[in-house]
């Protein structure tokens, strides 16, 4: 078997059977690649979902359950039973066009030893089929799993997914270090392209949003530990003239004041706008670096 498609999910059942229909839908020969859906630990039902779509799938397609253990663990285990030479990741609220998976082993068969990037179009509207560029769309990620593809035998002489990773963020970038260190190159292909959804904020968003900048911040200095480079530091903000920024914004806490004062005033329901949006950005933010903050004078101790 050419390719494997590997996703993992954790309670995202209504957009991963989305996702998991749009690649029933590759033009890519069917008998050609499988699909492995990891569930992390759902309680939503997603595994009877998978379940029923495995019945109905015109590839082959498989599901791995496991209790919450996060990406990296859900992803290694998809990787070692891979059948495919090629694993192309994304994520559960991923939209791919039907020539998706084609176009990444286009650019597998003429760039050997690789690293693959899609182009992930950002979108509020998922029935939109006609990509239109914003600026999310921008990444220099050399490991970006929203849309990247790699061949099997590089990730298993990486090591893998780095399993100290358990909460969410930046086991991607650490693996494409590696990656990157036994000599892969990164190739772009725009014609590889997936829709990710990225709804509105809106006031009720803020403490998921919140939780997972903490998360994320945790997983920042995992990754630093590992690998103290300046080019980690710039990727997680963690250097003196951004760490320093934040300081003056947030003096004593008072920008964290500042914008729940502004959000309090908003109504749930509605998508933040203008100044309203601007402070909830910035809240989730300050509430990122002072986890970073936490956990730096934790490892100083």
């Amino acid at each position: 078997m050419r390719v494997t498609v590997q996703i993992c999910s954790m309670n995202r059942k209504a957009i991963l059977e989305r996702a998991l229909r749009a690649l029933f839908e590759q033009t890519y020969d069917k008998n050609d690649f499988e699909i492995i859906v990891v569930d992390d630990g759902s309680t939503d039902g997603t595994s009877d979902m998978v379940n029923e779509l495995i019945k109905e799938s015109p590839c082959k397609l498989r599901l791995i359950t496991q209790e919450h253990a996060g990406l990296a663990t859900g992803r290694n285990r998809a990787i070692k039973v891979a059948e495919g030479d090629i694993v192309i990741f994304i994520d559960d609220d991923i939209i791919a066009v039907p020539n998706f998976i084609a176009e990444h082993v286009k650019s597998h068969d003429k760039h050997p030893k690789c690293v693959v990037m899609g182009w992930v179009n950002h979108t509020p509207n998922l029935e939109r089929r006609v990509p239109k560029f914003c600026m999310a769309d921008i990444s220099t990620s050399f490991f970006w799993t929203s849309n990247v593809s790699v061949e099997r035998k590089y990730l298993i002489e990486a090591g893998l997914f780095d399993e100290d990773f358990k909460e969410y963020g930046w086991e991607d970038l650490e693996l494409g270090r590696r990656l990157k260190k036994l000599g892969l190159r990164r190739i772009f292909n725009f014609k590889a392209i997936v829709f990710h959804y990225k709804g509105h904020w809106k006031k009720e968003d803020l403490p998921r949003l919140i939780k997972q900048a903490k998360a994320k911040a945790r997983t920042a200095i995992i990754f630093m530990e590992k690998d103290p480079s300046f080019v980690v530091k710039l990727s997680t903000a963690v250097y003196p003239p951004r760490l320093f920024l934040n300081k003056v914004m947030n003096w004593k806490d008072r920008g964290i004041a500042f914008c729940e004062k502004v959000l309090a005033k908003q109504k749930e329901g509605v998508p933040l706008k203008g100044f309203a949006l601007m402070c909830a950005q910035n809240l989730v933010s300050f509430h990122y670096f002072a986890e970073i903050e936490k956990e730096m004078k934790k490892s100083k101790e």
